[in-house]
C-alpha cells in the first residue's frame, strides 16, 4: 500500500529538473562575452553585452542549457548547449576520471555537447524560440518590472 507521500515522491525522482535564473541587477553594464558554437564547442563567438537569465534542463535523454544575453545594438541573443547522456557517456572515460568527478558533470565546460548561437531582432520573436517559462521570466526582468522603481514618498 502506498501512501501519497511515497507517490509524490516516486513522482518528483522521474520529472525533469530545471533551473531558471535571471539577471536583476541594477549594473545593466555591458561587456565582452564569449560564446562557444559548434560540435564541442571549438569555435567562438564574441559581442558586447549583459546576460539576461540562464536556463538549464535536466531530462532523462540529457540535458539543454539556454543562456539569454542583451546586445549593445538592442539585439537579443540565444545562446544553446545540448547533450544527449548517449553522447556523455562515449567522451568520458568513467574509470580515469571518476576521482574528479565534479569536472566530469560541469556542464559549462564541456567538449561534448553541440553550441549554437541565435541572433534575434525583437523580444516577440524571442518568445518564439525559447520555452514559454524562461521567456515570461526575461519579459518581467527586461520590461514589466524596471530594475529600480522611484517611489514618491
Amino acid at each position: 500500500m502506498t501512501t501519497d507521500s511515497q507517490t509524490a515522491t516516486e513522482v518528483d525522482t522521474t520529472e525533469e529538473r530545471s533551473t531558471i535564473e535571471f539577471d536583476k541587477s541594477a549594473s545593466g553594464e555591458l561587456h565582452e562575452v564569449l560564446l562557444k558554437v559548434g560540435p564541442g564547442g571549438v569555435h567562438r563567438q564574441r559581442f558586447l553585452g549583459r546576460q539576461l537569465g540562464e536556463s538549464r534542463e535536466f531530462t532523462k535523454a540529457g540535458f539543454e542549457v539556454i543562456r539569454v544575453y542583451l546586445s549593445r545594438k538592442g539585439k537579443y541573443v540565444v545562446h544553446r548547449q545540448r547533450c544527449d547522456w548517449a553522447d556523455f557517456a562515449l567522451a568520458t572515460n568513467w574509470a580515469k576520471e571518476w576521482k574528479n568527478w565534479r569536472e566530469i558533470f560541469d556542464v559549462d565546460d564541456q567538449t561534448w555537447a553541440e553550441y549554437t548561437v541565435e541572433i534575434i531582432d525583437t523580444l516577440a520573436e524571442l518568445g518564439e524560440r525559447i520555452p514559454a517559462r524562461i521567456y515570461r521570466g526575461l519579459v518581467d526582468v527586461t520590461t514589466a518590472h524596471p530594475q529600480t522603481e522611484d517611489l514618491d514618498i
